[in-house]
């Protein structure tokens, strides 16, 4: 009798808070493999846990970061006990395969000496890492570390026998790094259908009752910019019913506080906080218009918003910035585009779109229909493609 293919995830994120390590387990389990996840830990969550054949290791480090050193700090930390952990349960479990979700990419150095053993890594690059922390850390007393970020990034894809992305932009990104195409494929960070079914959830008629709902959810940050919008939404035209229902926190939430008092929209604006995501499709489907108001920055570029395809996959009409990843994803048919960081054209376009139910209902059918090619069904088989020829190579 063969023995059972092991592999282990390795992501500095909660579990089973990560959607993507979530479905790409959920594959690996359905397709035969057993499956280990090494991730973070939070205060009280158990250090292991088993459901069949799947297994989760938390280490002993949450995301308590603050600052670059904080980051760094953390990054390092982990990356040691995985290294450690990593060695340890590979005497005991002989895995078949180890992938590394990133950031930071440097954490498949962490993997090094089982592949020096023979033991393939895949790399998997959820963001990219020097846009990343041009992003997030920048002080002008940091921006001569960015050469370095970006080398540690060229270094660990060298370390990998594989790299998967969330798209294609960033795959050609990496290409242009030096990675060879034929090392770098793409799963994309889609919906995942068996959430996110249309047939599951009836959907609200374009403004059935008078009043418009707009929807956003994320992880609260900078970066998606829902305080600009939300300052652009406060002058929406005067007598029109309207709220903007909010899922999700995060470090932003004070900023966007500010911004429904400053405003004085806290009788159309709520913060509803974290969902689960098992709930969210029902949310979404109650809506009439998603926004994604992202701010238009390099960083984001080479983002593709989960949460747009969350919405184009329920059918909802959706006003996003206009951001390359977007644009190589969806036509104007199924999506309407608007300059990143601009209150007054988001406006325009949710005007638009009230003025035209018919179009904005035919925008989220289009918008749907054009989502299917990104299906985790889609995905599904191309990560299992990859993972299966790595562990048969």
């Amino acid at each position: 009798m063969s023995r059972v293919r092991r592999v282990v995830i390795v992501v500095h994120a909660i579990l089973p808070g990560d959607p993507r390590v979530r479905r790409q387990s959920d594959a690996l389990l359905a397709a035969g493999y057993e499956v280990d996840v090494i991730c973070l830990r939070q205060p009280g969550e158990p250090a292991e846990e088993r459901d069949g054949r799947m297994r989760i290791v938390r280490l002993p480090i949450d995301r308590n970061f603050v600052g670059f050193a904080g980051h760094i700090a953390e990054y390092v930390a982990f990356s040691g006990m995985v290294a450690w952990r990593l060695a340890r349960e590979h005497r005991r479990r002989s895995y078949d395969l180890i992938q590394i979700a990133a950031p930071p990419d440097f954490l498949a150095f962490a993997a090094l000496p089982e592949r020096m053993r023979g033991v393939p890594v895949v790399l998997d690059l959820h963001e990219d890492m020097p846009e990343f922390f041009r992003d997030r850390f920048a002080a002008p007393h940091l921006r001569p570390l960015l050469p370095l970020v970006t080398l540690a990034t060229r270094a660990s894809a060298r370390t990998a026998d594989h790299l998967i992305t969330v798209h294609e932009p960033l795959r050609e990104l990496s290409i242009r790094r030096g990675v060879p195409p034929d090392r770098i494929s793409v799963v994309m960070n889609s919906a995942d259908g068996r959430l996110f079914d249309p047939s599951r959830h009836t959907r609200r008629p374009f403004m059935e009752d008078g009043e418009l709902r707009l929807v956003h959810h994320s992880n609260l940050q900078r970066i998606y910019g829902l305080d600009v919008a939300i300052r652009g939404l406060a002058r929406l035209r005067p007598g029109l019913r309207w709220r903007l229902d909010v899922y999700g926190d995060g470090p932003w939430r004070p900023s966007i506080e500010a911004a429904i008092a400053e405003t004085g929209t806290g009788n159309r604006v709520t913060l509803h906080g974290r969902v689960l995501i098992d709930d969210l499709p029902r949310l979404l489907a109650a809506a009439d218009i998603g926004i994604v108001p992202s701010l238009a920055e390099p960083y984001l570029e080479f983002s593709l918003s989960t949460k747009l395809l969350e919405y184009a996959a329920m059918g909802v009409p959706t006003v996003a910035s206009d951001l390359a990843t977007f644009r190589h994803h969806f036509t104007s048919d199924g999506l309407v585009l608007v300059p990143g960081g601009d209150p007054e054209a988001l406006v325009r376009a949710i005007e638009r779109m009230v003025d035209a139910p018919a179009i904005a209902e035919a925008i989220g059918l289009e918008g749907q229909r054009q989502a299917t090619a990104y299906d985790w069904e889609v995905q599904k088989r191309a990560y299992l493609d990859v993972i299966d020829r790595m562990v048969g190579a």
